[in-house]
């Protein structure tokens, strides 16, 4: 039976590329434009329900600001608006899809940006996207502590800018060491890390 994917946040230009790779290697893709739809949310779903099972929820969310603000005049609403399309509307995205997650593969992937993060940050003038980023970045990890005992998987995967390196699809189906007769820390499925298209560790 061939893998079942969903791919949220399609209108981004990595998520795309990621379902179109996903479906040359065979599996059944659906895709969602952005995870704020409800209705094409529900739709969606009740169409993998007829498939019995979800292997891979795959989610990006790279909403930024419209105008760049001049310093000490951030634009708080808008701030806010960013931060629940891209961590809360992932959020209730999820929560809808684990029932069918937890009848697959049960693998999470977030398709995210080193800019924002706190080792490789270089993200100087939206900081609307910036703080929606971190709270990914954290709900990814509180997914982590909640689920990964539950025997699912995590990817967090920032793509080099200039395409170089793995893609997107490549590493959300990599499967990392896990053997659960060695230590802990021994396994790598055991660990939540942002990897970059170089398969750089970096630091939220």
């Amino acid at each position: 039976m061939s893998e079942i994917v969903l791919i949220a946040g399609t209108c981004f230009e990595e998520a795309k590329k990621t379902a179109d790779r996903f479906r040359t290697l065979g599996a059944s893709v659906y895709e969602l434009p952005t995870a704020d739809d409800i209705a094409a949310r529900d739709a969606v779903l009740k169409e993998i329900e007829k498939e019995g099972k979800l292997d891979y929820l795959i989610i990006q969310a790279e909403y930024r600001s419209d105008k760049t603000p001049a310093f000490g005049s951030l634009d708080y609403t808008e701030m806010s608006q960013l931060y629940c399309k891209s961590v809360c509307d992932t959020f209730d995205l999820v929560e809808a899809a684990l029932p069918l997650l937890s009848k697959g593969k049960k693998r999470l992937g977030l398709i995210t940006d080193a800019s924002a993060s706190i080792r490789e940050v270089t993200e100087t003038d939206d900081f609307g996207y910036a703080m929606a980023k971190a709270g990914l970045h954290m709900t990814w990890k509180i997914y982590f502590n909640k689920l990964h005992p539950e025997g699912y998987t995590f990817r967090c995967f920032s793509p080099n800018p200039d395409g170089s390196g793995i893609s997107a699809a490549e590493y959300m189906r990599m499967d990392f060491c896990y053997d659960e007769r060695e230590n802990y820390l021994h396994s790598e499925e055991n660990r939540l890390v942002m990897r970059d298209g170089w398969f750089r560790e970096i630091t939220w």
